[in-house]
């Protein structure tokens, strides 16, 4: 009987066999080439923000590209050569007349039939439409409505970026129909932003920010927040309001290709060999940057479902390298106690990861079969996921006398804990962590940047004055100084006494700190030593701060 007993609550590993992947992307993206974009987009910034969609999109996805004014002027299928497709981008010219339902209909007639695949057209246009008589460009108003609703039909999203806004073109324009979704761009400088969002938002591109704000020099040191020996493919991508020049990014991987835009630069890493890079670039100071991680991995899936007490089955689904089935892809600091959402028969269970592990637990029932499939979406990850989207779990059979005896085990393990809790329940003294050493030197603080539209004088906090040796938060020194702005992140960015007269501050927020070029990322701490400044931008990403240590003088230890 104990050998059925451990067959049955045995945990079994499996691959799971299914091979339906996180379905992959077809992306037209179409071009307004009339001579009036001409006048919003002089500089050639919308040929820019496609060839970043071109080289963002992963080798899995498909991407077309046409062109249009008063006729559809460039076609590049989906099974283009993407050089190709680049040297029709780059080479583009806008003259004449602007026939949109032209240009809508042919990039709806280059999507495939299959209907696994997520599909879209990236339309960027001045929004126009105009052609040399009333007849031709009535014709083309209704050619647009009804490649419009073709594209509903086929569950094709349409993605039209208005560049100027929408109110550029008040009187024969693309923007009368609610079949699309439309991004305002008021310059063609905002472009690239839009096209971002564009990519995370609407693209499902999964993207890890390290770094945001107004950067003080050309140079910023970037970590991998996950261990190099898990990575595939990592792409950096980094975005300016403004232009940059000259980029250059030193790295350590198997094999890396750096693509360079007017506002932005993508390095493209295969296999990094370490977790330090740095980014060398010239840009206007004043300008706007974004660091992201676009990071890739590639993954089996093994399953271990047990059989616990009464009706529930605890399941863990673990992604694992296609190389090395011992290797966790999820085991990493970065991706524990993640929350992952699974869909089972109709019902949404969150996972935990923990320990490399997606664990959760669930009911069955005796309708239930042997084999339950799930649905994972790794997107709630952070990363791009390239593995089986739907797993079979394999249901271990349960006898009813072991369902006595578990039940039986699990009552008196309740009693008992119950009598302990009664016995022992206290409540934790949460107390501030108490340093060894004494506070030196005072903060000079430098509020540089505000949403609201007020100006801080500089202010200085003395900390020698703190005769206590408790830890202290930036929101506590702020409101001691009379700021009663909220600057979120604050109260997790904390300072205590260090050896030396140094000062020890820990990020436990999702701000950007930079020290001497260097990021300091969420749950790291450093020693700030007299004269040094470190640079704060808070999680809004737009209020900035500058916090200067300075020794105090023997007038101000009274």
């Amino acid at each position: 009987m104990l050998r059925k007993i451990a067959i049955i609550i045995f945990i079994s590993f499996l691959f799971t066999l299914n091979i339906v992947f996180a379905s992959s992307r077809e992306i037209i993206c179409l071009l307004d080439t009339s001579v009036s974009m001409n006048d919003n987009d002089f500089n050639k910034l919308a040929p820019d923000s496609i060839n970043l969609v071109l080289n963002v999109a992963s080798n899995e996805d498909k991407v077309g590209f046409v062109s249009y004014n008063d006729i559809v002027q460039c076609v590049e299928p989906l099974e283009s050569d993407r050089s190709k497709i680049l040297n029709s981008i780059n080479n583009v010219t806008y003259e004449g007349y602007t026939n949109a339902g032209a240009g809508l209909e042919k990039a709806i007639s280059l999507f495939s039939d299959e209907e696994n695949k997520k599909k879209y057209v990236i339309l960027i246009t001045d929004g126009e439409i105009m052609l040399p008589n009333d007849v031709d460009t009535l014709n083309s108003i209704s050619l647009y409505e009804k490649a419009l609703q073709e594209a509903a039909d086929k569950n094709i999203k349409i993605i039209t970026v208005a560049i100027g806004g929408k109110q550029n073109a008040p009187d024969v324009n693309v923007y009368g129909s609610d079949k699309q979704k439309i991004y305002e761009a008021n310059t063609a400088n905002d472009l690239l932003q839009v096209t971002r969002q564009i990519l995370y938002d609407d693209l499902d591109f999964q993207k890890i920010s390290v770094g945001t704000g107004t950067i003080q020099n050309n140079i910023l040191d970037v970590d991998l927040p996950i261990n190099s020996n898990l990575l595939g493919n990592v792409k950096v991508l980094i975005t300016s309001d403004g232009l940059l020049n000259n980029v250059a990014i030193n790295y350590n991987a198997k094999d890396g290709v750096l693509y360079k835009g007017r506002q932005y630069a993508l390095l493209d890493l295969i296999n990094p060999q370490n977790n330090k890079l740095t980014l060398n670039m010239d840009f206007n100071s004043s300008n706007h940057i974004n660091v992201d991680l676009l990071v890739e991995m590639v993954a089996n899936i093994k399953t271990n479902v047990e059989l616990l007490s009464g009706k529930d089955i605890a399941v863990k689904i673990i992604p694992v390298s296609k190389e090395d089935e011992t290797v966790y892809l999820l085991k990493d600091p970065y991706f524990e106690n993640k929350n992952v959402r699974i869909d089972i028969q109709g019902n949404s269970i969150l996972g935990k990861v923990e320990n490399g592990e997606i664990c959760f637990t669930m009911p069955i029932t005796g309708e239930q079969s042997d084999n339950i499939e799930a649905n994972v979406y790794y997107e709630d990850l952070g990363i791009n996921m390239k593995a089986p989207t739907k797993v079979l779990l394999q249901i271990p059979q349960r006898n009813n006398y072991i369902i006595y005896i578990v039940g039986v085990i699990v009552g008196i393990v309740i009693i008992v804990v119950i009598l302990l809790w009664k016995k022992q329940n206290k409540q934790p003294v949460v107390v501030k962590t108490i340093s060894p050493y004494e506070y030196a030197g005072k903060l000079k603080i430098y509020v540089t940047k505000l949403k609201e539209d007020i100006d801080i004088a500089p202010m200085e906090y003395n900390l020698y004055r703190r005769f206590n040796k408790e830890e202290i938060s930036l929101a506590e020194i702020l409101h001691q100084c009379g700021i009663e702005l909220n600057f979120e992140g604050a109260d997790k960015v904390i300072f205590s006494p260090g050896a030396q007269k140094a000062l020890i501050i820990s990020n436990k927020s999702n701000c950007t700190i930079l020290k001497n070029r260097e990021l300091l990322l969420k749950n790291y701490n450093a020693l700030i030593y007299f004269n040094e400044r470190i640079f704060i931008t808070f999680e809004d990403e737009f209020s900035e701060a500058i916090l200067e240590y300075k020794s105090v003088k023997p007038s101000e230890r009274q």
